[in-house]
């Protein structure tokens, strides 16, 4: 791929992206969908491109642009993120920590048993890893489903990239649009005292804008310009992070035969380790996390458009129905997860927390909080600090579970994938039950209004 193969790609992504947000800005219809500009600008590309009409200019390889953002987006999280102490681990987030351990890991191993349960004795022509697109789709949102996806083709099932981006578009929309209904019915059982429906939001809230009087600067100048921006060393890290993802990977799987190490580990890894001697060396104190944080943001706009647009309509024919049945117990096993285990787990607060991780665990963290402001619109709350902490040991397990589980279902190893993962969540339950439950379980409180 030339450079100028390239720069038409980005080029005709950050065109759509536009479109996409100026729909949302000027069509309210879909201001009250919530849907972020980057799948609107997918989906208008996707009816361009390939599948569609085929008049978008798109390279031959577009599609792999995104793997590309996506080692750039785990760099960029590698860099901003920090290990927490065990004692703020358990007295901050440590019922928190162990329900999206639970919630994490159940939906992954639910999803693989039962595309498992469909590949043995409904459809023996599915690949015995088709559960895992949905899980991939759902929590891991597009990023993670290109990384199974690749994963997957290495493995010799080309499909799985499409049916995992199709699963988190379609997370997407069911996660504003059932988290509403959600969070309706709580107003009825007064879980939920407030509630900021979208005709009491502001033009600006509804737009997607923020206000001129309350924006915010996006970084801290760091280093004097008489040198260099500071912009420029930050993007020059985490293009040096995405590189030594790159490298690293083809250089560790060189010597593991037909197991291939992804590009994200390597990359998320080598985030975390530029952190490390950065602090170590004293030179965090000149770099800011708000530009990393924005670099993974960018990096996941740009992958979402690309990754909605390259997906084949044709591909989803051959495999409409055990999608359905696939979806159907995905969300039913969502909402369980949501509304009967998050009240025993997380006290008092939970449905604050819940309706976040409704978002996440269907589609993306940025639908998890949009659905957190619907009842906390100023943010009140600490529900994104207790995540924010929360987050970063469960991340590990997740990075795991993603390179290691597509390998395990296709290798034949799904008995030993499965004991793994139900021994680690009675782990989870087993810590959280003896050191990290509140001493005072509160119960449920369903009482209507």
């Amino acid at each position: 791929m030339t450079e100028w193969v390239m720069l038409t790609d980005f080029a005709l992504a950050g065109a759509l992206l536009l479109a996409g947000k100026i729909l949302r800005i000027y069509c309210p219809p879909l201001q009250r969908l919530y849907l972020p500009a980057a799948v609107l600008a997918g989906i208008i590309g996707l009816f361009l491109g390939p599948s569609g009409l085929n008049i978008l200019p798109w390279s031959q390889g577009f599609a792999t642009n995104a793997s590309l953002l996506t080692a750039a987006l785990f760099a960029a999280l590698g860099l901003t993120t920090d290990l927490p102490s065990p004692r703020l681990l358990a007295q901050r987030a440590g019922s928190l920590w162990a329900f999206n351990q639970v919630a994490t890991v159940s939906q992954w191993l639910f999803a693989a048993l039962m595309g498992l349960i469909m590949a043995t004795f409904i459809w023996p022509e599915l690949n015995p890893g088709f559960g895992l697109v949905l899980s991939a789709g759902f929590m891991g949102g597009h990023g993670t489903s290109v990384v199974v996806g690749n994963i997957f083709g290495q493995l010799g099932w080309a499909d799985a990239m499409t049916l995992g981006l199709t699963f988190a578009t379609a997370g997407v929309f069911i996660s504003i649009s059932l988290g509403m209904v959600i969070l309706q019915a709580a107003v009825k059982f007064g879980l939920v005292k407030d509630f900021t429906c979208f005709d009491k939001m502001d033009s600006y809230q509804q737009k997607g804008l923020i206000a001129p009087s309350e924006q915010q600067p996006v970084m801290r100048e760091t280093l004097s310009a008489l040198s260099v921006d500071s912009f420029a060393i930050h993007l020059a890290i985490v293009a040096g992070v995405t590189a030594f993802a790159y490298h690293s990977a083809n250089y560790l799987s060189s010597f593991m035969g037909q197991m291939q190490i992804p590009n994200f580990v390597t990359a998320f890894i080598g985030g975390m380790l530029v952190r490390a001697i950065a602090k170590r060396t004293g030179g965090k104190r000149y770099l800011c996390d708000k530009v990393f944080s924005h670099a993974g943001a960018t990096t996941t706009d740009f992958l979402i458009v690309f990754g909605i647009s390259a997906i084949k309509i044709t591909v989803l024919t051959q495999y409409l129905l055990p999608m359905i049945l696939l979806l159907t117990g995905g969300i039913l096993f969502t909402l369980f997860l949501v509304l009967w285990v998050a009240p025993r787990m997380l006290g008092e607060d939970w449905f604050e927390k819940g309706i976040f991780s409704w978002g996440w665990l269907t589609g993306t963290v940025a639908m998890g909080i949009a659905l957190l402001r619907v009842i906390d619109p100023k943010m009140k709350g600490t529900v994104l600090d207790d995540y924010a902490i929360a987050y970063v040991p469960g991340s590990i397990t997740d990075v795991f579970i993603i390179s290691m589980m597509p390998i395990a279902m296709v290798k034949g190893y799904q008995a030993e994938a499965f004991l793994v993962g139900f021994g680690y969540l009675a782990l989870v339950l087993a810590l959280w039950y003896w050191l990290l439950r509140r001493k005072n379980q509160p119960g449920i409180k369903l009482q209507q209004a």
